[in-house]
């Protein structure tokens, strides 16, 4: 018994109780068992029958087997029989040749006659053809096909007839050449009939003649095969095999056609006939060739996007026409180098070559969109991307670097030769430039407000020349799409701009010395305090003139007016080029070169900062000298006893010493305010404060030390003889009288500037000098003046009338310690006070 009954019996008798159903359950078993055999008994009775009918057919197809195998025998034993038993078979297979010869000779005969009758009519149908084509490129050529055929048939008649007469008598060979001569005309006719329709490949296309595409293809690639299969048998040896009386002369062919070499000698006709129309009709100015190819681009755009997918890709016609192109152009540009071009057709030749790389690169079609024949193969060819190629690329390149940089030269040579003589001659009056300027300044709660003031600013002539002439050479070296040119052609303006700024510098200091020549007031310092120690400055100018006696139109010889006027002319220029070359022409030219060369290109507008910066400094300096010099005939009454009865007289009428300055101060920064840029005007009058200051104060302590001040009695109780009194009137005089002169958060500037002068006041007769002094010091007049020079407490110290030389030399080490310590422990001040900073005196 099974396991499977087994566990089936278990799993109906559990308990005592099931043992009562085992009868049925013995019923039950009986009942599946009788199913079980009747499907079991169908089932084999199936399978027996299926192998009883397989074997049956096995039977059947052994008996056919043996039936073919026996037929066989058959068919070879006949063979065997025809074969051997055949009586004259010699007789019979030369009887054979002989009725082919004669059959061969019948046709010959039949075909010659007819000849010249045949080749008349294809003339006559190929020139039809030829004159609908010429008179519509919608034609299709319908009966090409027809005409090739019978042109074929004529050809390889033609080609039997001469093969096989080489072996023949010259008269023979002679009669021959008269048959077949007639076909060499039909063969140009047809010739012309392709080779027109090759040429206007292009031009059907674009009316939609695709038909005509497709037979001339059909036409090719079948005379193609042919060429490819007699060159098979030509090379196995199989044309010596070939029996002159048997062979079908209708498919003979005696030598290969080229009909392949044939299009692309035809398209290259065309395409070099179409380019040197274009080089003839600009053969007066060659370069207008480079401005007038779109139709070149036009072309090669519409052969590689619609006729060249007309065409079999092994073809490869799109980059045979670019080639052709590419060979024309390359050899008419090289023409045009070797001719010794000027600069400007150098570089429309660099353009044009960067723009024809990038055309010729955008004609090959991403990878991805690419078929198999394309991946196999570039439409361009790396070293046919340049007109000119890479190697004499950078030649170029070179040399047109060089004959611009020569160019450039000598316009900036030129321009600063000009430009020195408007400085230095000043006939006319500066150019105006509405300047657009952005300014910061503080509202009545002390918060930086933005004012945007549009302003007329004097400029000096043409002074958008260097960057007009910057733009011209960069945008056309920019078009070229060469980097390495826009770079060369920036460095090398930003080296010119720096020579012209430098050329500046030099016609300041002559044009000063000129002005100090004729205008100088030191003398008045020198008369009125007795001392030549104060003045540094040495005249420059050996000539010496008699001043006294000269008139205004002489000394106006000597130097000319309006030097202030163009002073700020030449520093308006500098600030606005350099705001325009660092806010337009840096980020317009670093767009145009690759990021390699950024580093480069700003560096180069970067070496113009300096040298601008330096240039207005030495403008804002001289113009600031040439007020202090007007100044000198009131501060030589500094600390005299004029300057201490002033006090008395402060009339309009008699103004007295700071009323005159501070007249000329404003007279001079009214002006300049009409016409200088808020910078110049503002770092000027913050130079001037300083430099004014510091003019007060050492020519005060000169004469007080030297001269006919008399020293600072800090006693003194009379109200017109108190030091502290002249002081505060001075500072109350100055601070009234300019405050006006700046904005409000410049005049910050100016109260602090002044505090120098009222510092003085209290140091010069403050009791107990040698303790009151270090406190003034460090909490007062180092909080004022971070970088304050000693020598200011030094000075006034030494025209106190109650302290002596050992009291102060006590004193000065004692200052320097402080404000070694306060440095140590107090940060600077973002824009610290610079009155005092390299205060000195003699």
């Amino acid at each position: 018994m099974s396991d499977v009954a087994l566990s089936r019996i278990a799993h109906l008798i559990k308990v005592e109780d099931d043992l009562s159903k085992i009868p049925t359950i013995r019923q039950q078993f009986l009942k599946e068992k009788g199913s079980v055999d009747v499907k079991l008994s169908a089932t084999t009775t199936v399978q027996i029958d299926s192998i009883m009918a397989n074997m049956s057919k096995l039977n059947a197809a052994a008996v056919k087997l043996n039936s073919i195998k026996s037929n066989i025998g058959k068919v070879n034993q006949i063979y065997d029989d025809s074969v051997a038993s055949i009586k004259d078979y010699d007789t019979i297979r030369k009887m054979t040749a002989v009725n082919q010869f004669l059959t061969q000779v019948d046709n010959l005969r039949r075909d010659i006659k007819h000849y010249r009758e045949l080749l008349t009519s294809l003339d006559s149908r190929i020139d039809n053809e030829l004159e609908k084509l010429q008179n519509s490129l919608t034609y299709t050529l319908p009966n090409i096909f027809l005409i090739h055929y019978e042109l074929t048939q004529a050809r390889n008649f033609s080609d039997y007839l001469e093969v096989y007469s080489r072996s023949l008598s010259d008269d023979f060979r002679s009669i021959v050449f008269k048959i077949t001569d007639p076909i060499k005309r039909t063969i140009a006719k047809f010739e012309d009939l392709l080779g027109e329709a090759i040429i206007s490949l292009t031009e059907v296309v674009k009316d939609g003649n695709v038909q005509l595409v497709f037979r001339v293809v059909k036409i090719i690639e079948y005379e193609s095969k042919e060429d490819l299969k007699f060159s098979l048998m030509e090379s196995l040896g199989l044309l010596q095999t070939r029996d002159a009386k048997t062979v079908d002369y209708a498919d003979f062919r005696g030598k290969r056609r080229n009909y392949k070499k044939f299009f692309y000698e035809k398209l290259e006709e065309n395409l070099s006939e179409t380019f040197n129309a274009c080089i003839n009709h600009f053969s007066h100015d060659k370069m207008l060739v480079y401005d007038n190819l779109e139709w070149l681009e036009d072309e090669l755009m519409f052969v590689a996007q619609r006729l060249n997918p007309l065409l079999p890709a092994s073809w490869d016609v799109d980059s045979f026409i670019q080639n052709v192109y590419y060979n024309k152009l390359h050899k008419f540009t090289m023409e045009v180098i070797n001719s010794d071009p000027p600069a400007e057709d150098l570089m429309k030749i660099l353009s044009y070559d960067s723009h024809y790389s990038k055309f010729v690169a955008a004609l090959q079609p991403p990878e991805e969109d690419q078929s198999s024949a394309a991946k196999r193969k570039s439409i361009v060819k790396a070293d046919q991307r340049s007109i000119i190629g890479e190697d004499l690329k950078n030649v170029v390149l070179e040399d047109y670097l060089k004959v611009i940089t020569l160019k450039m030269e000598e316009w900036n040579d030129n321009l600063m030769k000009q430009e020195t003589i408007a400085f230095t001659v000043r006939e006319s009056a500066p150019d105006v430039y509405n300047y657009h300027q952005v300014i910061e300044d503080e509202d009545a709660q002390d918060n930086v407000i933005t004012l945007e003031v549009d302003s007329d600013a004097f400029v000096l002539p043409d002074f958008k020349t260097p960057l007009a002439m910057l733009k011209e050479q960069a945008d056309v070296a920019a078009d070229s799409g060469y980097s390495k040119i826009l770079v060369g052609v920036i460095e090398h303006w930003s080296i010119c701009y720096i020579k012209r700024i430098i050329n500046y510098q030099q016609i300041i200091e002559e044009e000063f010395d000129k002005y100090m020549s004729v205008y100088n007031n030191e003398r008045f310092l020198i008369k009125e305090s007795k001392t030549q120690r104060l003045f540094r400055r040495r005249d420059r100018n050996d000539q010496q003139f008699d001043i006294e006696n000269m008139t205004t139109e002489e000394l106006e010889k000597i130097s000319k007016p309006g030097l202030i006027e163009y002073l700020a002319a030449l520093g308006n220029t500098y600030e606005i080029n350099t705001d325009r070359l660092q806010d337009k022409f840096l980020p317009t030219y670093l767009e145009k070169v690759h990021t390699n060369y950024h580093g480069r290109i700003k560096q180069a507008f970067e070496d113009t900062l300096t040298p601008s910066t330096e240039l207005n400094a030495q403008v804002i300096r001289t113009i600031v000298d040439i007020i202090v010099n007007d100044l000198y005939p009131a501060l030589s009454l500094v600390f005299t006893k004029s300057w201490y009865d002033d006090g008395q007289s402060q009339t309009k009428d008699d103004p007295n010493m700071a009323q005159q300055i501070v007249q000329t101060i404003g007279e001079y920064m009214e002006e300049l305010r009409g016409y200088a840029s808020y910078d110049i005007y503002s770092v000027g009058f913050n130079i001037l404060l300083d430099t004014f200051i510091q003019a007060y104060i050492r020519i005060g302590f000169e004469n007080i030390l030297h001269g006919s001040g008399k020293k600072i009695d800090p006693k003194a109780v009379k109200k017109f003889k108190s030091f502290n009194e002249g002081i505060g009137r001075d500072v109350t005089i100055f601070y009234g009288n300019l405050e006006g002169l700046f904005t409000r958060k410049d005049t910050a500037y100016l109260l602090n500037s002044l505090r120098a002068i009222e510092y003085l006041g209290d140091l010069g007769t403050c009791d107990d000098p040698l303790t009151t002094i270090p406190e003034m010091w460090e909490h007062e007049i180092l909080s004022s003046f971070y970088y304050c020079s000693v020598e200011y407490v030094r000075g006034v110290c030494l025209c106190r009338k109650d302290m002596d030389k050992t009291q102060i030399n006590q004193l000065i080490p004692q200052l320097i310690a402080i404000q070694k310590n306060y440095h140590a422990t107090v940060d600077p001040p973002i824009m610290p006070t610079g009155t005092l900073n390299d205060f000195y005196f003699n």
